[in-house]
């Protein structure tokens, strides 16, 4: 990107390039996406089972953003609405494939995410792994899990939202949820080649 376009994406702020996108200004459409599609495509990743399939979430998320800008309403960051739109679409698509009737609920991480960053266990002397290699474990666990992971900790839904969000109780995310962080921190025990306790 050269420097005056990254002037550019400073100098615009979220009300007026939703406004400019809602007029049909390509550029601002440009910038709109240029700014946001790295992370949207992570969470997307770390919905998906594989790549084409969250190439598919991502895309028909982005239709749905650009399609829904109307519903912005500014009182927030738009980064954090195009998230949620990502994300609901992420979770409309996975009902619609109906690959296997989930039993899930949320989860509680241990684990900091920064998908620009490394992801620091919460006790200083556990081992490090990268944000990358968490997001390939949780490419690893079932389908249910993957997704309540999501919700959980990288979107900050509440049981209640999820609940209602899925469909199930909330008794059944407690539950579940414990069988989800024991799920991960096996994966996690596995890739660094030692136990991490409870």
């Amino acid at each position: 990107m050269s420097q005056s376009s990254k002037r550019e994406s400073k100098e615009v702020d979220d009300q007026e390039l939703a406004k400019a996108c809602m007029e049909g200004n390509t550029k601002a459409q440009a910038l709109l996406y240029e700014r946001h599609s790295g992370q949207m495509m992570a969470l997307c990743l770390r919905y998906g089972k594989d790549y084409e399939e969250a190439q598919d979430m991502f895309q028909d998320g982005f239709i749905k953003v650009f399609n829904k800008l109307d519903k912005y309403d500014g009182k927030g960051p738009l980064g954090a609405w195009i998230r949620r739109t990502i994300a609901n679409n992420a979770l409309d698509h996975l009902r619609r494939t109906k690959r296997e009737q989930r039993n899930i609920s949320l989860f509680e991480v241990d684990y900091k995410i920064d998908a620009d960053m490394e992801v620091h266990p919460m006790e200083e002397d556990e081992p490090m792994i990268t944000a990358d290699k968490l997001t390939e474990l949780i490419g690893q666990m079932p389908d249910g899990y993957r997704t309540v992971f999501n919700l959980y900790a990288v979107e900050e839904y509440t049981h209640k939202e999820i609940a209602e969000q899925l469909g199930i109780t909330e008794s059944t995310s407690k539950t579940q949820y414990r069988k989800a962080k024991a799920y991960m921190r096996k994966l996690i025990s596995n890739e660094i080649k030692q136990p991490i306790r409870e």
